[in-house]
């Protein structure tokens, strides 16, 4: 793995993001002690202007990577006092009241929907049942049958598979479209997740790192993998739906398992 090239692209995907945002990007300081410090997705979960801090699956993580998210959410004057703990930010580690439970936040799917969770090897159930007692109640009920849940709990299928989290394998374009690889890991996500009669359609891709895309205000952040065949379906999914794209190249983070996703927590506040 380069160093440099992890930092130029890390650079670039902020000068993307920031692009597309209307306020300034926040950017917290660099943890030299936590290589996995840029994967801020994992610490914290945002969803309808709620945050949770989770507590991740792996040891490593935990700690001073969570923490130091926690207080930027909570102190940084550019996000106006919009968390405050036990009104709009919950803490895993304290108010689920289980020190067992463990969520990372790759494993969290909101579509403006359903709030999905997949169970994995860093998600367990204990972990699903604090996201779904903090969200439960709190996110917006929009387009979702009277019978239905909002917050999903997802199966284990990816767990032991190659893809890490839930988002490693699916994200989405829109409230009804979905990002998902040909084949069987695909097949598998999306019967668990119970897609096609939720009402999503699946836009299906040769390659498993495309299919997780970031979408800010309309415009998707796409991986700029090697597959023609993935970005030319995704870039005629963004037509027919009106958005824009920019294509993105993280290569050499996805080298640790890093995705598009997990570099950022997009903020509702």
């Amino acid at each position: 793995i380069s160093l440099t090239k992890c930092r130029n692209q890390h650079s670039r995907y902020q000068s993307v993001l920031q692009s597309l945002l209307p306020q300034p990007l926040l950017s917290l300081p660099p943890l030299e002690d936590h290589p996995d410090c840029p994967f801020v997705e994992d610490v914290v979960v945002v969803a309808d202007g709620v945050a949770c801090i989770t507590n991740p699956g792996h040891a490593s993580r935990r700690g001073r990577e969570v923490d130091t998210v926690k207080t930027a959410l909570l102190n940084d004057d550019r996000l106006e006092g919009h968390f405050v703990e036990g009104e709009t930010l919950f803490d895993m580690r304290r108010d689920g009241d289980d020190p067992m439970a463990t969520a990372d936040g790759g494993d969290v799917l909101y579509t403006g929907r359903h709030f999905f969770v997949g169970l994995s090897d860093r998600t367990n159930e204990r972990g699903w049942e604090v996201l779904r007692s903090v969200f439960g109640s709190r996110l917006r009920r929009e387009d979702v049958d009277d019978d239905d849940e909002v917050v999903v709990a997802v199966p284990p299928v990816i767990r032991g598979k190659s893809v890490l989290h839930l988002k490693s394998a699916v994200t989405h374009l829109d409230p009804h479209t979905l990002l998902a690889p040909e084949g069987p890991i695909g097949d598998e996500v999306l019967t668990a997740m119970k897609a096609e009669e939720r009402g999503y359609v699946a836009i299906r891709l040769k390659d498993v790192l495309t299919c997780n895309a970031v979408v800010v205000n309309g415009h998707v952040m796409v991986q700029d993998s090697g597959c023609e065949v993935s970005k030319e379906r995704i870039v005629g999914a963004c037509v027919e739906r009106g958005l824009g794209w920019t294509f993105v190249d993280t290569g050499e983070l996805a080298k640790k398992d890093a995705a598009l996703t997990c570099c950022s927590v997009l903020l509702e506040c």
